[in-house]
């Protein structure tokens, strides 16, 4: 077919062919003819089944400074109605270094230091096979990704040996205890041990803890001493 003339009108009855035989064999077969050949649905199938986009998941973050403050905002109201004294920042310093706490909690039955940490997502010790205070790391699995972070046990115990000797030097004697604490409404406790909360964990233990409301320790002047050990009264004064 060299003749442009003769393929045009060969084109023109083969469609004509397709357009008669179509419908006679969707007819017949109850297939859709149309589709198998060019994958083309029709208008009313297209209306029927509208393309569906599958939500997007919202993304999670890490805590942010106003969580933060908010919770302990939320912590000097329960030490004021509950006879307590609320030291914050808790940064003793002691021999060149430095506690991470947020908080400690003076009651006249001991100390509660409260180390904070603002990751989301869901959070569990690193290694199942290990006591979670052996674990070196913690995992976060945030936003479809899995990250470590520092085992929060390990730095509690860090902690809490530098503010016992902190407080021997001192001369205060009191029991002490380090607890952590996530504050980002977006984290998952998985497995987690004692003495690791949510906000709401934490101020339910606390309550249920009858022995530090029932204690000898002199709350006030032994917040006023830790404060001077986290350098809050000597900043007051530089102000």
């Amino acid at each position: 077919m060299d003749n442009p003339s003769q393929q045009f009108l060969f084109i023109a009855i083969l469609a004509f062919v397709m357009i008669l035989l179509i419908p006679i064999l969707q007819k017949r077969t109850g297939k859709d003819i149309t589709r198998m050949l060019f994958g083309i649905r029709s208008l009313k199938e297209s209306e029927a089944e509208p393309l569906t986009k599958s939500p997007r998941k919202p993304r999670i973050r890490n805590g942010t400074k106003n969580e933060l403050t908010a919770f302990v905002a939320q912590l000097l109201r329960f030490s004021s109605k509950n006879g307590m004294r609320l030291v914050a920042p808790g940064t003793v310093s002691h021999n060149g270094n430095v506690a991470r706490l947020t908080a400690l909690l003076v009651a006249p039955g001991g100390i509660i230091g409260v180390y904070c940490l603002g990751f989301g997502g869901t959070i569990a010790p690193g290694n199942r096979k290990e006591p979670a205070g052996l674990s070196a790391s913690w995992r976060q699995h945030i936003n479809e990704e899995d990250k470590t972070f520092d085992n929060p046990l390990k730095a509690c115990q860090e902690q809490q040996a530098l503010i016992r000797s902190a407080m021997e030097c001192a001369g205060i004697s009191a029991s002490l205890e380090i607890v952590t604490v996530f504050t980002n409404p977006q984290a998952v406790l998985e497995s987690t041990p004692a003495f690791v909360f949510h906000p709401k964990g934490f101020f339910q233990y606390l309550k249920e803890r009858e022995d530090l409301k029932t204690g000898d320790l002199e709350i006030h002047q032994t917040a006023l001493q830790l404060a001077e050990l986290a350098g809050i009264k000597k900043e007051k004064k530089n102000k």
